[in-house]
């Protein structure tokens, strides 16, 4: 438990201060009276580094400079305390000696929120004030200065140390909040001091740069054979009698497979449920009339001819007519646009305008460093936010998975070899490696819990939109009207437009975009890909996109009456099975659209909004120059996005990630096969000394010793790298793969370093004739495994596979296959987290792995060894149990030996799990999943 776990204020002070005192005075009293005098190394002593006194020396020396550092770091804090004002001198340890100073001076004064019981009644009614509005003046120019800091609602049990970590980012800044706040009277009355209890409930104020809260996944149920509503309520609600709130969560939402649920009585194995919030109640809205979305567009009955609907004066007449005449056009202001939701402990921007005296700020360039670590330079040109690198690792997760969903079993005569991986573009490449490295310390899935963990129900709310001083812009899509013009403004649309993409499944979001603007933006290819992107919409014209936009408009307008609810998030809570996706239309529009303005005037609580290439009067038009950064704003968001670095993608990357998204979603890769046959030393009769397994978890073993490098990690990759590449690697090459963000000079020294860390380990454990072997040779600039001294499992599976190839008839065949399958003990360097693993090797090779297995089942399955073959489909499918044909293979011939009831748990599993990934079975998988359930 850390101090500030401790409940009581004067215990969190007191085992602060013990801890204070210990270090600061502890230390050098232990060092006076074991180590004084302190007995100096003579300049014989020196030259041999190893002596006793040298090394207790040097220890020493180091203590005393830590205890130095510490001592001058908790002087700076102390000073800082006193003086209420945070230090900008930054040393070794300060961080400790803040936490300290922190818990002493905060937590004994003002450590946590109070209990509720303890709460004066007055103090628990928060009174919530109404956002300034951006109003249309007779001076369109002047922009009403926001104030400059951030909301923040006290939970219980908050301080103002974990308040600062969590909003700010740096539990230090601890006293940016007492100085914003020192003085300000709080919801109860009182002015704030240093020395009140955080009641729940109470306004702080946070300074600007306070990050957005994260906000939870939703909870779902997978359900199983013979689960029911009530049964499913009761497990997770506590009472079987909810299981009304489930079905109405549920009731209409598609299922994998295309079905639905329409009957409480009626489950699939596979369905997945969406259960309600832990104590929450939804919100329970009143319908007047319970028509659907579909309904209240059909009545959209007048339609205007496309030629006339650009020149519609605003007044025109029908259902959005009268719609906007009655709400009257409007200028929404950014705290509008924010769903009341986000007003309760969230944080809410109220960024100050720069002044105009401030220098201009950094240009971000293609090729500058981003020192933010929520952003992504990309290769070749590029930056995007680090949560659109997770929506693209997802959807090359799911090309995998279809990719091997889709593999069919070999034929028994069909040559099995390792087949080259696709080829990535370096900008998808580059983000997956983003993606897979932003939590080193967090355990990697696999694909499938990496494709299920990224479901999501809820819309969007914000748009992404840039950086601006190392932190991320969010625009609210709802009412969202933007315009971008310069030379960098296609590629900034393209990035809007695939973030919002990434994250658009589940009716979650829709982007309409005119057909020829789409085509411009990502090239010719794009309706080939239209049908496997469902919430991309395409029309033929941009009337016809104002057209959709209007009928939306006129449904939810309707949909809110219906349910009286003020803005679209109520009726989200209201009517959860709704579709009600956010939506934003994207266009070419260089001298502006009167009608469509007028619409976007109404639709900031009806989730739509518009980017568009171009000018706009009445939203905000942004300047962007050739570095995308924007240098020129008017309009309501102008404070918000003047300077920002707005986010873009060039169109050949945009293209490709465009590609990798419709892939993820099922579309079919027509990728030419090319077999790479790895050159691997010849077999040798004698046993070498040293054993390398690769495939399954790596094991190294030295004259029948194991020997362990998991604390010489770099080593253990060099060896591996080394190892997929017989022939061998230039240094270069394989710095690259291991150090690829490091300076050349410095990747070299490392590489020497973790050579010789690797020969030093394999000498330890060698016999006294090889402790002169290199082990790794060197020819040139080219480094090589000595296939003399070592022998690579993967070498000799190769070997198999090439034996198989090659073999004159069927018993040579199975001999080689037997062979490769003793080898196959799983996934090419299982639980080794190296990127270049994953997109170079790992895939491809356990693809032919499974091949090679299912075509030795199928031969001894051919000989009348059905219980071999089984235990080889087994191993196949342990391999990777997302392989359709392997599991179809082994279900087939459980069902022929008459173990039915193996063959339907079997099918059941597979089912499952195809139903994560939202496909159904092949025809082939589905005509033995027909046998199985027949009547006999």
């Amino acid at each position: 438990m850390t101090m500030y776990g401790l409940r009581h204020p004067l215990l969190a002070r007191t085992a602060a201060g013990a801890a204070l005192i210990a270090l600061v005075a502890g230390i050098p009293v232990i060092l006076l009276i074991f180590f004084w005098p302190i007995d100096l190394p003579t300049i014989d002593d020196l030259a041999t580094p190893g002596e006793p006194v040298v090394i207790k020396t040097l220890l020493l020396a180091t203590v005393w400079a830590c205890w130095a550092l510490f001592a001058l770091a908790v002087a700076v804090e102390l000073v800082g305390a006193v003086r209420a004002r945070r230090s900008q001198v930054r040393l070794p340890f300060q961080r400790l000696a803040a936490y300290l100073i922190a818990t002493i001076t905060v937590a004994a004064t003002a450590p946590i929120a109070a209990p509720r019981d303890l709460i004066p009644a007055a103090a628990m009614a928060v009174t919530f004030t109404d956002m300034p509005e951006h109003t249309a003046s007779a001076e369109p120019d002047k922009v009403e200065t926001p104030k400059p800091y951030v909301s923040y609602v006290v939970q219980q049990r908050d301080t103002l140390w974990t308040i600062a970590e969590k909003r700010l980012g740096d539990p230090m800044r601890y006293q940016d909040i007492i100085a914003l706040n020192q003085g300000r009277t709080m919801n109860d009355g009182r002015p704030f001091t240093r020395g009140e209890w955080l009641q729940p409930g109470c306004i702080l104020h946070l300074p600007a740069d306070a990050k957005q809260p994260e906000h939870a996944r939703p909870r779902t149920h997978t359900v199983a054979p013979g689960d029911t509503l009530w049964g499913i309520s009761k497990q997770h609600l506590g009472k079987g009698a909810q299981y009304k709130k489930i079905f109405k969560l549920n009731k209409g939402r598609p299922q994998p497979g295309g079905t639905r649920l329409s009957d409480p009585d009626v489950l699939e194995p596979g369905w997945r449920l969406i259960l309600p919030k832990r104590g929450d109640d939804a919100q329970k809205a009143k319908p007047v009339h319970r028509r659907t979305l579909s309904q209240h567009t059909a009545q959209v009955t007048r339609r205007l001819p496309s030629s006339r609907l650009a020149e519609e004066p605003p007044h025109r007449r029908g259902l959005a007519s009268r719609l906007i005449s009655e709400t009257g056009p409007r200028q929404w202001s950014l705290s509008e646009m924010v769903p009341p939701h986000l007003s309760t402990g969230s944080v809410v921007d109220f960024r100050a305008p720069r002044p105009s005296a401030e220098p201009a700020p950094r240009i971000l360039g293609p090729n500058v460093e981003v020192a933010s670590s929520e952003v992504v330079v990309l290769p070749q040109g590029g930056m995007m936010a680090l949560s659109f690198a997770a929506g693209i690792a997802v959807a090359l997760a799911a090309t995998r998975l279809h990719r091997r969903r889709r593999l069919s079993a070999p034929a028994i005569d069909e040559p099995i070899s390792v087949l080259a991986p696709e080829p990535q573009h370096p900008a998808v490449r580059a983000l997956e490696h983003a993606h897979r490295n932003s939590d080193p310390e967090a355990a990697r899935p696999d694909d499938l819990e990496l494709v299920s963990s990224a479901f999501e129900i809820d819309p969007p709310l914000t748009l992404k939109a840039g950086i601006l001083n190392d932190a991320l812009v969010h625009l609210p899509l709802s009412g969202l009207h933007l315009a971008l013009t310069g030379p960098g403004a296609d590629d900034c649309i393209r990035a809007i437009v695939l973030d919002l993409l990434t994250q658009a499944d589940a009716y979650r979001a829709t982007v309409i975009i005119p057909v020829q603007d789409a085509e411009r933006w990502f090239g010719d290819n794009l309706t080939t890909l239209v049908a496997y992107l469902p919430e991309l919409c395409l029309t033929a014209t941009l009337d016809e996109a104002v057209n959709h936009l209007e009928e939306q408009l006129v449904a939810r307008h309707g949909l809110l009456q219906d349910y009286e609810a003020d803005d679209i998030h109520q009726l989200r809570q209201a009517e959860p099975g709704e579709p009600l996706p956010a939506l934003l239309l994207t266009a070419s529009c260089p001298d502006g659209h009167s009608y469509l303005e007028t619409l976007l005037g109404v639709s900031a609580r009806l989730g739509l909004g518009a980017v568009l290439a171009g000018r706009t009067t009445s939203g905000t038009t942004c300047e962007l120059d050739q570095n995308h950064r924007v240098t020129e704003a008017s309009g309501p968001l102008t404070a918000e996005l003047l300077g920002t670095a707005l986010f873009h993608l060039p169109s050949d990357a945009a293209s490709s990630m465009l590609h990798t998204l419709a892939t993820g979603n099922g579309m079919p890769v027509d990728h030419p096969e090319r077999p790479i046959d790895l050159p691997v030393p010849p077999s040798s009769a004698t046993l070498r000394p040293v054993q390398f397994t690769l495939l399954g978890e790596p094991a190294i073993d030295v004259c029948g010793k194991p020997v362990d490098l998991s604390r010489r990690t770099k080593s253990l990759e060099l060896f591996f790298l080394l190892a997929l590449h017989p022939r061998g690697l230039d240094r270069e090459v394989i710095c690259e793969h291991l150090w690829p963000d490091l300076e050349e000079t410095l990747a070299g020294y490392r590489f020497h370093a973790a050579l010789k860390d690797l020969r030093t380990a394999l000498r330890d454990a060698s016999t006294p004739d090889d402790r002169n072997t290199h082990f790794i040779e060197r020819s040139g600039k080219t480094y090589r495994i000595e296939a003399q001294h070592i022998d690579v499992d993967l070498w000799a599976f190769h070997q198999a596979l090439a034996a198989a190839r090659t073999a004159t008839n069927q018993q040579e065949k199975l001999t080689a296959l037997e062979t490769a399958a003793a080898l196959c003990q799983g996934q090419l360097g299982q639980g080794l987290r190296y990127d270049w693993l994953d997109q170079e090797h790992r895939w491809p090779l356990t693809i032919a792995s499974i091949k090679a297995l299912l075509q030795l089942g199928a031969l001894n399955e051919q000989a009348g060894r059905n219980e071999r073959a089984l235990e080889v489909y087994d191993q196949a499918c342990a391999l990777d149990p997302d392989m359709e044909s392997a599991a179809r293979s082994a279900i087939r011939l459980l069902s022929a030996l008459g173990r039915t009831d193996e063959a339907r748990q079997r099918a059941r599993h597979l089912k499952a799990r195809l139903n994560t990934l939202g496909v159904n079975p092949s025809p082939e998988t589905q005509t033995i999943l027909q046998q199985l359930t027949a009547p006999h």
